[in-house]
């Protein structure tokens, strides 16, 4: 297939499922007023454990989407999937029946998709000598399952893939919906990462790899504390979030919204260690000037930076130096933030919280905050945002997402037509408290 190198991508419809708020607005009013999702789990007992913490996602209903028999047949990761990619469909403006669905894609992110279910089922099996088996267990435990789900729900019957590379499948998932768009393969890609890893194992095992910041039993309400000096690991999270990766042509054909626009992405892997990143940070870096160079950025023209920010000493103190050697002198001017902060880390769907923040960070021009960053790091001396996020001018940005086993995805994303839009005065906070407030009214 000949590429059509000139063409441009961008996102005209977002959807999210997330601790804080399963709606878009909800979502952004309380992650830029510096609300946290993190409190102590309610989905099972963690008396065994040396942590209690969890960003759930609390408000969910897959009965609000779907026919109770067909959410029957989900695993909870692929129930959030299906809910966020029918909200990015509506938000986008599509009329599917007028679409030629032979041609949209789908490209799912997931880290561990079914497992919850699969521990489960396994439990109940067990219990039963292996007599009753629920008929649904492989559609509800295998990743491609996910991807799936969301063809079927939406009859879409262009390409359908599942990605899995840890916690940078989402922003993987975008990279490779960018290529479709971009060689011509597919006009629309439906996008998105999920994830529902909280069950007793799962947080057994990361507690046992010393992952999960410790909380004396909820006590300590304080974390994450992404870049802070006294960091101590990550908080999990759970939920999803699916964007319309679109041509610009067809976008603006059709009268869509263009929520922001993806020009580049980069993709290393330190092939390192499977829990840790290499300490000279170099396939960072490169994932992150590979973005730039594809994008056709300068270093001085970033304005933002979504932090992967995870919380924990090593991966932290790499990202600040990732930064400082990509950005050079300009990375001091750049303010910095991590969403994990508010939301925990829920591993793949992080990437689509921060696609979905940045976006609407930039529309806003607004940053939220990095929550719980009291006590600064010298070896982590960037502007993060400590604590209250402020109006910031924002036309382009880079999100970068850094996953187990050394997969560093970064994507560079901007305003559309940031260099020919009439820049406007920057809110003020009372306008800014007034808005969304009437939008989550």
């Amino acid at each position: 297939m000949k590429p059509h190198t000139a063409r441009r991508v961008v996102i005209t419809g977002m959807g999210v499922i997330s601790p804080l708020g399963c709606t878009v607005n909800l979502f952004w009013h309380l992650l830029s007023r510096g609300e946290s999702a993190v409190k102590p789990i309610t989905s099972f007992d963690t008396s065994p454990f040396h942590a209690c913490l969890a960003a759930e996602v609390r408000d969910f209903d897959p009965e609000d989407f779907l026919h109770r028999k067909q959410a029957r047949r989900m695993g909870r990761a692929t129930q959030f999937a299906v809910a966020s990619a029918m909200m990015a469909v509506r938000d986008s403006g599509l009329d599917l029946e007028r679409e030629n669905r032979a041609s949209i894609g789908i490209s799912i992110g997931t880290s561990i998709g079914g497992m919850k279910e699969a521990f489960e089922f396994h439990d109940a099996a067990k219990r039963n000598a292996y007599e009753r088996v629920n008929p649904f267990t492989m559609g509800m435990t295998f990743p491609n399952a996910i991807s799936s789900e969301v063809a079927i729900v939406l009859g879409l019957h262009g390409p359908c893939e599942t990605y899995s590379i840890g916690c940078s499948s989402t922003a993987n998932a975008m990279g490779r919906a960018y290529e479709w768009i971009k060689s011509g393969q597919s006009d629309l890609v439906v996008v998105g990462g999920t994830e529902a890893p909280l069950h007793p194992s799962v947080y057994a095992a990361m507690d046992a790899g010393r992952a999960l910041a410790p909380d004396e039993r909820g006590a300590i309400r304080n974390l994450p504390r992404p870049f802070d000096k006294t960091r101590c690991g990550m908080v999990l999270g759970e939920g999803a979030g699916c964007f319309i990766l679109e041509d610009y042509e067809h976008a603006r054909a059709r009268g869509a919204k263009m929520h922001a626009e993806l020009e580049g992405w980069g993709f290393t892997c330190d092939a390192y260690s499977m829990v840790k990143p290499a300490a000279t940070g170099h396939e960072q870096q490169r994932a992150a000037q590979l973005a730039l160079s594809t994008a056709h950025w300068f270093p001085e023209e970033v304005d933002y930076v979504n932090a992967c920010g995870l919380g924990t000493m090593d991966l932290d103190a790499l990202e600040t130096q990732t930064v400082k050697q990509v950005l050079g002198s300009h990375a001091y001017r750049v303010p910095v933030s991590s969403f994990k902060s508010a939301l925990g880390h829920a591993f793949a769907a992080s990437g689509a919280f921060q696609v979905i923040g940045t976006a609407l960070a930039m529309e806003n021009q607004f940053i939220p905050p990095t929550l719980h960053l009291t006590n600064p790091d010298p070896a982590c001396d960037l502007d993060y945002v400590a604590l209250q996020g402020r109006p910031s001018r924002i036309g382009k940005a880079l999100i970068n997402s850094f996953g187990f086993g050394g997969k560093n995805v970064v994507l560079a994303l901007s305003q559309v037509d940031v260099g020919v839009r009439v820049q406007s005065p920057l809110p003020t906070m009372e306008q800014l408290n007034f808005n969304h407030l009437a939008e989550v009214s």
